[in-house]
């Protein structure tokens, strides 16, 4: 990944590019911006690994990504419903013995953290590739799908 700073106002115009890198964060006077592997990057800080933690914690667009993940999770199942499973999925567990109704609700409460999981790797993955310098049209449903990783 190729991630460059460039202290505000005194940043490239990207008007002019075909390709332009994608800005995630704007930080104590800095704009970091993310290129994608063959695209040129034009001079500017270099970045280290260990600022992508600060980059994370000031990205609008990751913030937007984690927003849209959550709301996703919760059109899936509001959180009483998260709370639930959990619960079937503590209680059931201690058990020996399950009759076919509490199998029943134990495998309809794996599924569904396992759906959340799910949601939560895509969002994780779509960050990623913002990171790598690539765009992902998180608001669209085709984005989520899971084969689309």
């Amino acid at each position: 990944m190729t991630i460059r700073s460039y202290v505000s106002g005194k940043e490239l115009s990207f008007a002019e590019s075909e390709v332009a890198p994608i800005h995630l964060a704007e930080i104590d006077g800095r704009n970091y911006y993310a290129y994608a592997d063959k695209q040129a990057a034009a001079s500017g800080g270099k970045v280290a690994d260990d600022a992508l933690e600060l980059i994370y914690k000031h990205s609008q667009l990751i913030r937007q990504i984690k927003e849209e993940a959550a709301r996703r999770i919760l059109l899936l199942a509001p959180q009483w419903k998260q709370q639930n499973a959990l619960i079937d999925i503590y209680l059931f567990g201690k058990l020996e013995r399950l009759d076919e109704q509490q199998q029943a609700r134990l495998q309809e409460a794996e599924a569904l953290l396992q759906s959340i999981q799910d949601i939560r790797q895509r969002s994780d993955e779509i960050e990623a590739s913002f990171l790598k310098g690539v765009a992902v049209e998180y608001l669209t449903d085709q984005a989520w799908e899971s084969d689309h990783a």
